[in-house]
C-alpha cells in the first residue's frame, strides 16, 4: 500500500548542467501546416455586483448603483422602488470594480480592476468619463468615500496608496499607507476634521492620516498587528470606526486611539450602513440574518420582526441606504436579492431586483472525457458545459472560483477559491449545488491554503497542490485517496512557497513550486523549485532548481520523449526523469504570465505551450519553435483528440489581461504518422547515421519513413531508403551531406 510521508527524506538530487545531444546543421525546415482556430463565442452571462450604492437620479429620485463584472465591466442603474432596471454605463479597458459612490454634486464614481482608473458618470446626460489611474502602477481601486465639495477617496493594490479627486483639483496621491504592504482595501473619511482612516492587509494595520498635515499614525490595536485577519471593511459613523476584519470577526474603535469600544461579534456584509433616521442605529447582516448596534449604548444583536423572529437577510448586505424610514439593502453579489425593513413596524421583505447579466470573463477551463469542455467563471464561479458538436454551451450552476481542474474515472475534481475547497462531481447525474458537486474538504482552516490550482491523478489518489492563504506562507501538497475518502496534507513541502504544478512521470510524482506566497506578501524565497514524490514509498526528494532565477514552474507534463517537460517563467526545460539531469533548455516569446501559463503533450508527438498570449508550438526532436498564435490566448486545456482550447484575452497597458469572456480551439493539423518514432539520430537497422531525426511538415520523422523493417532484403533497404532520402533532399528537409550519411548506415547494416 502506498504511504504519503511528511516529512521529507533528507536526500538531495540537484540537477546536472546542461547536457544536450549534438544536433548537426540541416537545410532550413519548411513551415508545418498552422492549424485551425474556431471561437465558440461567450459561454455564459451572469450577475457579479461587487457593491452597491444607494443614491439620487439627476431627477433626485432614488436609484442603486451597482458596479458589476463584465467585458467590459458596468455600473447598473435600477430603481429600487419600481424595481426596474434603468440603465447601464459601460466601464471602457475595465473588467469590473470594488468602489462606487456618489459625491456631493451628484456625480457617480466607480473604481475599476484590472486597469485601476476612475470613472466618472453623469446621472443627467449618461455621460461616462473615463478620467484614468489615480495612481502610476496599480491595478485595482477600492473603498470609494465621499468628501465634500464634489471630493470622493479610495485605495489602491498593489501599493496601498490613498487618493482622492475632486472636478477642481483632480488627483492627489497621499502615498501608501505602509511601506512593504500591498492593500489599502478600504477607506473612511471625517469631511469636517479632514482625516482619512486605511484599512491595510495583509499585515494588519490601520492607518489614521491627516490629510492636512500628512501625517500618519497606525491605531489597529497592537495586539493584533501582524496576524492576517487584517482590518477589511471600515466605517466612520457616529464618532465610531467600526471595522470588520478579513475573517469577518468585528471591532468598533475610537477613531483616534483605536481603543476597543466593542467586539465579539461578526459582519459578513460589505460594511454597515450609515446612520439611521432615529439618529442612533447602523445596520449589517451578520451570517445570513440582519443586525443593528445601537451608538446610543454601544449594545447590538440581530433585528427582529414585529412577532419577535430574526429578520432574514439570506446573505451578506454589499450596499445599504434608507428610503422613507425604511432601511434598504443588497443582499450577496450574484442572484439581485434585495430587503427592506422598516424599523417602526418590523416588517420586512425580499424581493430581486433586475440588474442585468454580463460576459464574465472565463477563469479556468477544462475537458471531459466524453469530448464536453467545462468553463468556470472569474470570481462568479458559475459552470458551464459546451458540447463542440452542437456549439451549445449549457449554464449548470454555481460552485465558486474553480482555479484547479483533475480527473480521474469520470469525475471532476475542483479547487475553490478562497476556502481551498475540493469538491467532486459526477457529470452524468443532475448538478444540484450542494449535492453533485459535493464538498470533499477544505484546507484554509487548518492548513492556510486558499487556492488548490494543480491536480495529478495518480490512479488511486488525486495529488492536489495549492498556494497559501492572504498574508501567510508555505503552500501544500495534498494526497486525497479514491477508496477511502481520507486525505492528507502535506504543508510548507517547499519552504516558503507554492505547489502550483504536477506530474505523474512512471511511479513518480513531480512537483513545480512558486516563490510567491499569499496575497499582500513579498517572496522570501528566490527561486522556483522542482520536488518528486516517490508514489509507493510517499518519499520526497528535492529536485533542486531547473531554471535560474524562475519565481515559478507553472507547468509539468510527462514529454512524448519518456521525459518530463516543465515551464518555469517563459523557459522550457527538459529533465532526464531517472537522473534528474537537466537536458535542454529553450527561452520562448513572452513574459511569465503566472499559473495560466501551460503546456501540453499533443498526439502529434509535440508540446503546445501558452504564454504571455503566445500559443507555441515545440518540436520535440529539434526543439524549434513556431509560433500559431501571438495574442489573445490564455488558460489552455487539450481535450483526448489533441485538440487545444483556450479563452480570449488582450493584454493591456499594465499587463493585465481582460476580454476573456470567449472560448476557442485549436485544432492541430492532421497527423501522418501518429506514433513517431523519435530517436535522436537516424537509424537503419541498427546503425547509427548520427543524423538528426526530424520531422516532415506532415508529422513523419525520418525515422518513421524509413521503417527497415518492412523490407526483406537488403537490396530491398537500400533501394527504399536511397528513394526517400532522395525525396527528403528534394523537400529541403535533409541536405546531401545528411542523405550519404543514411546511405552509407544502410549500407553498414545487416539488411
Amino acid at each position: 500500500m502506498r504511504r504519503f510521508l511528511l516529512a521529507a527524506t533528507s536526500s538531495v538530487a540537484l540537477l546536472l548542467p546542461v547536457g544536450a545531444v549534438a544536433v548537426p546543421a540541416a537545410a532550413a525546415e519548411p513551415a508545418p501546416p498552422v492549424g485551425t482556430v474556431t471561437d465558440f463565442g461567450v459561454q455564459s452571462t451572469a450577475l457579479t455586483v461587487f457593491e452597491g450604492h444607494l443614491g439620487t437620479d439627476a431627477a433626485g429620485q432614488p436609484a442603486w448603483y451597482g458596479v458589476q463584472m463584465g467585458t467590459p465591466g458596468v455600473v447598473a442603474m435600477v430603481d429600487p422602488v419600481n424595481r426596474t432596471h434603468r440603465a447601464t454605463f459601460e466601464l471602457p479597458d475595465s473588467s469590473g470594480g470594488w468602489g462606487i459612490t456618489q459625491s456631493d454634486d451628484g456625480t457617480v464614481y466607480a473604481g475599476s480592476y484590472p486597469n485601476a482608473h476612475v470613472y466618472r458618470i453623469d446621472p443627467a446626460t449618461s455621460a461616462v468619463t473615463d478620467l484614468g489611474a489615480p495612481v502610476a502602477g496599480q491595478t485595482v481601486l477600492y473603498g470609494f468615500r465621499p468628501g465634500r465639495d464634489g471630493r470622493i477617496y479610495g485605495g489602491t493594490y498593489p501599493g496601498s496608496h490613498v487618493f482622492s479627486y475632486s472636478p477642481t483639483e483632480g488627483f492627489r496621491d497621499y502615498g501608501s499607507m505602509y511601506p512593504g504592504q500591498h492593500y489599502a482595501i478600504d477607506v473612511a473619511v471625517d469631511p469636517d476634521r479632514e482625516v482619512l482612516w486605511a484599512a491595510v492587509g495583509t499585515g494588519g494595520h490601520l492607518i489614521r492620516l491627516d490629510l492636512r498635515t500628512g501625517e500618519k499614525r497606525d491605531i489597529w490595536p497592537a495586539e493584533l498587528q501582524g496576524d492576517v485577519n487584517h482590518p477589511y471593511d471600515i466605517n466612520l459613523v457616529g464618532g465610531r470606526l467600526f471595522v470588520k476584519r478579513s475573517k469577518l470577526q468585528a471591532l468598533v474603535l475610537d477613531p483616534d486611539t483605536g481603543a476597543v469600544l466593542a467586539d465579539n461579534f461578526t459582519i459578513s456584509s460589505r460594511g454597515i450602513s450609515g446612520l439611521a433616521p432615529d439618529g442612533r442605529t447602523v445596520y449589517f447582516t451578520s451570517g445570513t440574518s440582519l443586525w443593528h448596534y445601537d451608538l446610543a449604548t454601544d449594545t447590538l444583536g440581530p433585528v427582529r420582526d414585529a412577532g419577535g423572529a430574526e429578520v432574514r437577510s439570506g446573505g451578506p448586505g454589499v450596499g445599504f441606504g434608507f428610503l422613507d424610514g425604511r432601511l434598504h439593502a443588497l443582499i450577496g453579489n450574484y442572484f439581485g436579492d434585495a430587503l427592506w425593513y422598516d424599523p417602526t413596524t418590523g416588517a420586512n421583505e425580499r424581493f430581486k431586483l433586475p440588474f442585468p447579466h454580463q460576459p464574465i470573463d472565463i477563469n479556468n477551463i477544462t475537458t471531459a472525457p466524453d469530448g464536453r469542455v467545462y468553463t468556470n467563471l472569474y470570481i462568479n464561479g458559475n459552470l458551464s458545459a459546451l458540447d463542440p458538436a452542437t456549439g451549445t454551451a449549457t449554464n449548470l450552476g454555481r460552485i465558486g472560483q474553480a482555479d484547479g481542474f483533475g480527473w480521474h474515472d469520470g469525475i471532476m475534481y475542483q479547487g475553490v477559491y478562497p476556502n481551498a475547497s475540493v469538491h467532486a462531481y459526477d457529470p452524468n447525474k443532475p448538478f444540484r449545488a450542494g449535492t453533485n458537486p459535493r464538498e470533499l474538504f477544505r484546507l484554509q482552516a487548518d492548513h492556510g491554503q486558499n487556492r488548490p490550482v494543480a491536480f495529478a491523478d495518480a490512479g488511486t489518489a488525486m495529488y492536489i497542490g495549492s498556494t497559501p492563504d492572504y498574508g501567510m506562507f508555505g503552500g501544500a501538497l495534498t494526497r486525497y485517496d479514491y477508496t477511502t475518502g481520507q486525505h492528507t496534507v502535506q504543508r510548507d513541502i517547499v519552504p516558503d512557497q507554492g505547489v502550483i504544478s504536477l506530474a505523474v512521470v512512471g511511479d513518480t510524482l513531480w512537483g513545480g513550486s512558486s516563490i510567491n506566497g499569499g496575497g499582500g506578501t513579498t517572496p522570501r524565497a528566490t527561486e522556483a523549485r522542482l520536488f518528486t514524490v516517490d508514489l509507493d514509498t510517499g518519499a520526497v526528494t528535492d529536485r533542486g532548481v531547473p531554471v535560474p532565477g524562475a519565481s515559478s514552474v507553472t507547468s509539468l507534463a510527462a514529454g512524448p520523449d519518456g521525459r518530463l517537460w516543465g515551464l518555469a517563467d517563459n523557459t522550457l526545460f527538459v529533465v532526464d526523469p531517472i537522473s534528474g539531469a537537466l537536458v535542454r533548455r529553450v527561452t520562448l516569446p513572452g513574459r511569465y504570465g503566472g499559473v495560466q501559463d501551460d503546456l501540453f503533450v499533443n498526439p502529434d508527438e509535440h508540446v503546445y505551450v501558452s504564454l504571455d498570449g503566445y500559443l507555441l508550438r515545440v518540436d520535440p526532436l529539434s526543439y524549434a519553435v513556431t509560433v500559431l498564435r501571438d495574442a489573445g490566448t490564455y488558460r489552455l486545456t487539450q481535450d483526448r483528440q489533441g485538440n487545444l482550447w483556450f479563452r480570449s484575452g488582450a493584454k493591456g497597458n499594465n499587463n493585465a489581461v481582460q476580454y476573456g469572456a470567449r472560448l476557442l480551439r485549436y485544432a492541430p493539423p492532421a497527423d501522418a504518422c501518429p506514433g513517431s518514432d523519435l530517436r535522436v539520430t537516424v537509424i537503419v537497422d541498427g546503425v547509427d547515421s548520427e543524423v538528426a531525426n526530424r520531422y516532415r511538415p506532415d508529422g513523419c520523422t525520418v525515422n518513421d519513413l524509413i521503417r527497415e523493417q518492412d523490407h526483406a532484403t537488403h537490396e530491398a533497404l537500400m533501394e527504399h531508403v536511397t528513394a526517400v532520402t532522395r525525396a527528403l533532399v528534394d523537400a529541403g528537409i535533409l541536405t546531401h551531406t545528411d542523405r550519404a550519411a543514411i546511405i552509407s548506415a544502410a549500407a553498414r547494416s545487416d539488411g
